[in-house]
């Protein structure tokens, strides 16, 4: 038996963090330092309490990507706790910003209590913990990875106001469907407005693009209805 590890767990809901806490509980070496449910609760409690682990889910009640958003703030902060992203599925893309924001460690809620235990200790320990599944999604975005040395430029300056406000649609959660409806276009041309965006911006997948977009200054869930045109000609690729 090791040393005491010391937790804290953020989790969607309390009674998701309690059972997670009750089942950690049965094992004298984890000590549960508190249960919270929002980012910014997570960040006091991480601060205040210095835990040795920190298992946070990707989904908050904050939003879908809370959890994630919360762990590139604390890699920024360099806080000394190492941080376990708990996924609701294995989404190649969740995994893969995961661990390019600072996790140290992947867990999927279908696995067992016993295999997180298992985790935690592997990382406490100073080790990554990954599924073969999960490894291999690294390595498939590392070969898809840009050049060394690209900065992402400034959204203002690259996008055409259109393209911006899809972007901002997109970051807000709403489908390319709600998207075509809201702003009077074609899923087609939806499609085609956020190929262009991905192109020049440098980004592959939606998540990236979410999370790029919530951590621009500007709020990305509002679009002035009033500089909606009803209709708009097709963009074609």
């Amino acid at each position: 038996m090791g040393a005491e590890l010391k937790v804290l767990l953020a989790d969607v809901s309390k009674m998701d963090c309690q059972l997670l806490a009750n089942a950690m509980q049965r094992h004298s070496r984890f000590r549960v330092l508190g249960c919270v449910t929002s980012a910014s609760e997570a960040s006091s409690a991480i601060h205040q309490t210095q835990p040795d682990i920190a298992v946070i889910s990707t989904r908050l009640q904050d939003g879908a990507l809370a959890g994630l958003l919360l762990l590139r703030r604390l890699r920024a902060l360099q806080m000394r706790c190492h941080v376990i992203m708990l996924l609701d599925d294995n989404n190649p893309e969740l995994v893969v910003e995961a661990f390019r924001n600072g996790a140290r460690g992947i867990f999927c809620r279908t696995g067992s209590f016993g295999e997180l235990r298992k985790c935690m200790e592997r990382v406490h320990e100073g080790q990554i913990w990954a599924t073969n599944p999960q490894a291999e999604c690294i390595v498939q975005a590392l070969m898809r990875a840009p050049a060394p040395g690209i900065s992402r430029p400034e959204v203002t300056t690259v996008l055409s106001k259109r393209e911006e406000q899809v972007a901002r649609l997109v970051a807000s959660g709403l489908s390319n469907r709600e998207i075509s409806r809201k702003l009077g276009l074609s899923q087609h041309t939806v499609k085609n407005y956020l190929f262009r965006v991905f192109e020049k911006l440098g980004f592959s997948t939606r998540i990236e693009l979410v999370l790029y977009m919530l951590s621009q200054a500007k709020r990305p869930s509002i679009v002035d209805d009033a500089e909606v045109p009803p209709q708009e000609e097709e963009l074609t690729a």
